[in-house]
């Protein structure tokens, strides 16, 4: 009874990503708000409202979470545990000034990537899972130091960031562990939806 309570919520997950890639934004703010100065609201509200704002922030914490549909629960804790511990990490080296090559492009791709693994899990290694979203996270992490304020208070920008980006990969992959049995597909449709979305993130990075 319970997983067929649950059925609903979890076809609008592996729906959200479809609709993400009609929405898809470029990594901070959506078209037409390119002069907003993000850090300057209160660094922890700001950092707790960006992961929502950010289309491929959020694209790639929900996938993060969704790997608990194709190794369990353990590994699924895991992958969000590397998420958000390899993120605060990334600001504090993007602070520093440590850069790597096509940022915006690499972001779009994590997206890319992290939906591939979703949808054929069974062809990828669970280390290759997890690495991808330790990679994921620091990735998302230096290119928040690199724009970062040098008078911005980065404690309290890692920690909202974290705590957001950890509470959408939480909630995926709470919702994941509900998957009724008979929705074998799901992981494939909701994969596939979020390589789609973010291989529109990444068009509009050449776009740009």
């Amino acid at each position: 009874m319970r997983n067929r309570r649950f059925t609903p919520f979890v076809l609008r997950l592996a729906a959200l990503p479809l609709w993400a890639a009609g929405q898809a934004m470029a990594h901070h703010l959506p078209p037409g708000m390119d002069d907003v100065d993000e850090f300057a609201d209160e660094p922890f509200t700001a950092a707790l409202t960006h992961p929502l704002t950010g289309a491929d922030h959020w694209l790639a914490a929900l996938a993060v979470g969704l790997v608990v549909w194709s190794w369990g629960r353990k590994t699924g804790l895991q992958s969000t545990a590397l998420f958000m511990i390899a993120m605060p990490a990334g600001i504090a080296a993007g602070r520093t000034g440590v850069q790597l090559p096509l940022m915006e492009t690499g972001l779009a791709v994590s997206v890319v990537l992290l939906g591939c693994v979703v949808a054929g899990a069974k062809r990828v290694s669970s280390k290759a899972a997890l690495s991808l979203a330790a990679l994921t996270g620091a990735w998302h992490g230096i290119a928040h130091g690199l724009e970062m304020p040098a008078a911005a208070p980065a404690g309290l920008y890692a920690l909202g960031l974290t705590l957001a980006s950890g509470a959408i990969a939480l909630t995926a992959g709470l919702l994941a562990t509900h998957l009724p049995a008979s929705r074998p597909a799901l992981p494939r449709w909701a994969g596939g939806g979020l390589a789609a979305a973010g291989a529109w993130l990444l068009l509009s990075t050449f776009a740009a």
